[in-house]
Formats: structure tokens, C-alpha cells, sequence
């Protein structure tokens, strides 16, 4: 059921929060140098 929409937004939700962690890191290790 992967047209489930509290299924297609929680992949959203958790896709979303990947890159936003996948950004910060990005700009931490830039930050620090």
C-alpha cells in the first residue's frame, strides 16, 4: 500500500530529515575547518 497517504508522508518525513542531517553535517565539517 505504498499509496497510503500516512505512508507516502512518513517516507517524506523521513527523506526530508535525511538530508536536512546529510546538510548540517555538510556545514558542520565546513564550519570547523
Amino acid at each position: 500500500s505504498n499509496c497510503h497517504p500516512f505512508y507516502t508522508g512518513k517516507q517524506k518525513i523521513v527523506d526530508t530529515a535525511g538530508r536536512v542531517d546529510k546538510f548540517r553535517r555538510k556545514y558542520a565539517a565546513a564550519g570547523a575547518k
